[in-house]
């Protein structure tokens, strides 16, 4: 599934993008990483002032089935 990432830095710049297949803040919570069909995006979590994603990201399909 494809959806959009919006990072918003300190500079208040602002970089969109529209088709995000997932998005990742790594283990030592020190940078973000967004993947596409196109690229990688790493951006350290310091330059970060907030970052906004589609909600359907989260959408649920119910609640998660036994394993068995």
């Amino acid at each position: 599934m494809q959806y959009w990432v919006k990072i918003v830095f300190v500079d208040n710049q602002e970089l969109l993008v529209k088709d995000a297949v997932r998005h990742t803040i790594s283990d030592d919570m020190e940078v973000l990483e967004v993947d596409s069909a196109k690229e990688v995006i790493i951006v350290p979590m310091k330059q970060i002032k907030y970052l906004a994603c589609d909600a359907t990201v989260f959408a649920s399909k119910g609640p998660p089935q036994p394993k068995g």
